[in-house]
């Protein structure tokens, strides 16, 4: 596969690097955050070689590339160097969700990041089961109990998991969120806590503020409350403390403060949201029996596709756990993830496209020994539509029959059939049995059902043909009789981009323009227009002038890592602006003794579509100057 082609071509389709704010990936998909969404062709997206197709969720412009993905990644960076880091401020353009929808959304987004080493334990734990099985490690055994340990680590300590992946989320101090969830993981902690608990009396904090008992080894919600909390008790703290007292007030006010509320109240109140959430799950369960399984198995896929899945991660840690199996869920993602495995291995069959035959072949693989389905819904069973119904018969086919033979899972790796032995229970080699026959029967009916409903062949996209399209729609060049001067929007020294300690600046990645040494802590509009874009953290402004240039101004280098601190935006993205009107002060002085370059780069945004941009003015300059011609 030609990496570096399909680069191209997506990045092309997506707008071009200057419509990138920042790209990331996960296993199957590449993760784009775009200024505008509107002017991405999805059609050519999705007919781009190597791309199994397309989602918008959450703000992202989600490609599903399959195992591909990093190769692609990296091809990508190499033309852009994007940020990895999701905006902090979502894009206009996300849309509108409701108070579920965000609930989820939220918690998916907290608990992706944190699956691979979820996985990573659990396989070792499915080692701790087969290993034993086929008389290869003694259970009695050193080996064994360090094994356990390993397998048991990511398990116990999730809430650090998870508080360092909320931190992102939330935008809070990650090490304050770790520190947190460490205080409520403290061996301490915990035998001051069950000693109370088995005594039948209650902790109180300054002699008379219940602490409620609470359990949160394997837990989620609650580190997930916290952290949000953290965020809010984070600026508090900031506007009371004096400048001089925050390098070592700031954080024990931080901790004094967060570590009781977490212990106190949102610890607590988690844990009892955890406990209602999966109660009403397994009510259900308990209701419908394994009727219940067969349904879980056959609306999976919808599940996958609304990115709730991760939300029941948290359940199912807790009923492993509480009772140390799971018989509901579990059962229905392994009859879901086959079953999309078998429906992409009868497209394969099928199929007269030799490329969509190859995409389908390696989804089908993907899916039934990985466990992961992204590239077989996304790519295949979605994508061609019928077969997802052949899909979903599979599945409830086999999430009935497991069900019936009362199925239980003892771990959370990845479902699939080299995991099959997380199906095994202790005594009962008959479980075993179940288990494979529950694969069988979900591949069997899936693969027929497929073949039998059929499906409309995918037709190969002539390259050549569309690329040809693609250059003679694309916008033409800017070329103007009469130039465009942009003013210095700081005063102080100018000089060439070249010189700036950055590559991504210096190699003119973002686009031409040229950098200030500032004297002064002020950035100026150079032209009138308006805000585009105004950081949260101050430190940069993006500019669109009413002639249709955009323009970025970068106040020194690495000095978004100062969070904010020294930094004053004076108008908001959307702001109509004059030239000469002030954007931004900041202390420069502070921001030098913090060991920062105040060396600010200003960049055309949208060099693309002109013919001309070139730097004019050198060495010393001022608001009045001219900086930068464009034509």
């Amino acid at each position: 596969m030609d990496y570096e082609s399909i680069a191209k071509k997506i990045l092309q389709r997506v707008g071009g690097k200057e419509n990138v704010i920042s790209l990331v990936h996960c296993m199957t998909r590449l993760r784009f955050t775009l200024k505008d969404e509107s002017i991405v062709d999805d059609e050519a997206v999705k007919k781009t070689k190597g791309v199994m197709g397309i989602m918008k969720k959450a703000g992202q412009y989600q490609i599903i590339i399959g195992n591909d993905v990093a190769n692609v990644y990296a091809e990508l960076n190499k033309l852009g160097n994007f940020s990895n880091e999701v905006p902090k401020k979502a894009p206009q353009n996300k849309e509108k969700q409701n108070v579920f929808s965000m609930l989820m959304d939220t918690i998916s987004g907290i608990m992706a990041p944190v699956i691979p080493a979820i996985i990573g334990a659990a396989m070792i734990k499915v080692l701790l089961t087969l290993l034993p099985m086929i008389g290869v490690l003694s259970t009695k055994g050193d080996t064994y109990n360090l094994l356990s340990v390993m397998g048991d680590g990511a398990f116990f300590f999730m809430p650090v998991l998870i508080a360092i992946s909320a931190s992102k989320k939330f935008g809070t101090n990650m090490y304050y969120a770790a520190s947190i969830a460490l205080i409520m993981l403290h061996p301490n902690f915990i035998s001051f806590m069950n000693s109370a608990n088995d005594a039948k009396e209650t902790v109180k904090f300054l002699k008379f503020i219940p602490v409620t008992y609470a359990s949160y080894a394997y837990s989620v919600i609650p580190i997930i409350l916290a952290v949000w909390s953290l965020k809010y008790v984070e600026r508090l703290v900031d506007k009371i403390t004096p400048v001089v007292t925050k390098n070592f007030l700031k954080p024990m006010l931080v901790v004094l403060i967060e570590a009781p509320i977490a212990l106190i109240i949102l610890g607590p109140l988690g844990a009892i949201c955890g406990n209602v959430l999966s109660t009403v799950v397994y009510t259900i369960h308990d209701k419908l029996g394994f009727i219940a399984i067969g349904l879980v198995a056959g609306v999976y896929p919808f599940v996958v596709m609304a990115g709730m899945h991760h939300a029941f991660t948290p359940i199912k840690l807790g009923m492993i756990a509480s009772t140390g199996f799971e018989n509901f869920i579990c059962i229905g993602e392994l009859c879901s993830n086959m079953a999309q495995g078998a429906a992409s291995l009868a497209v394969a069959v099928k199929s007269k496209n030799k490329d969509f035959k190859q995409i389908a072949g390696s989804s089908a693989f993907s899916a039934l020994f990985a466990g992961i389905t992204e590239p077989a819904l996304y790519g295949v069973t979605l994508r061609l539509k019928r077969p997802m119904l052949g899909a979903c018969i599979g599945a409830a086919a086999g999430g009935l029959f497991g069900g019936f033979f009362q199925m239980k899972c003892f771990g959370i790796a990845t479902p699939a059939i080299v995991t099959i032995v997380q199906y095994v229970e202790k005594g009962k080699p008959q479980s075993l049995l179940f288990a494979a026959l529950t694969i069988l029967l979900t591949i069997v009916v899936a693969f027929i059902a497929t073949m039998i409903i059929g499906f409309e062949d995918v037709v190969d996209e002539n390259d050549d043909e569309l690329d040809m399209l693609e250059t003679e729609s694309k916008e033409e060049v800017k070329v103007m009789e009469n130039a465009i001067d942009i003013a210095s929007p700081a005063e102080g020294k100018a000089i060439s981009l070249s010189e700036v300690a950055d590559a991504t600046f210096a190699q003119e990645i973002l686009g031409k323009g040229a950098a200030i040494v500032p004297e002064n802590g002020v950035i100026y509009a150079p032209f009138d227009g308006k805000v585009d874009v105004m950081f949260e953290t101050g430190h940069a402004v993006g500019l669109v002038g009413e002639n249709g240039v955009e323009l970025l101004v970068h106040i020194g280098i690495d000095t978004v890592n100062l969070e904010g601190k020294y930094f004053s935006p004076k108008k908001a993205a959307g702001d109509v602006v004059k030239k000469g009107d002030v954007l931004i002060e900041f202390d420069i002085e502070k921001i030098k003794e913090a060991g920062y370059d105040v060396t600010t780069p200003v960049i055309i945004s949208n060099t693309d579509q002109y013919a001309i941009v070139e730097k004019t003015a050198t060495g010393e300059v001022t608001k009045e100057s001219n900086l930068i011609k464009v034509q």
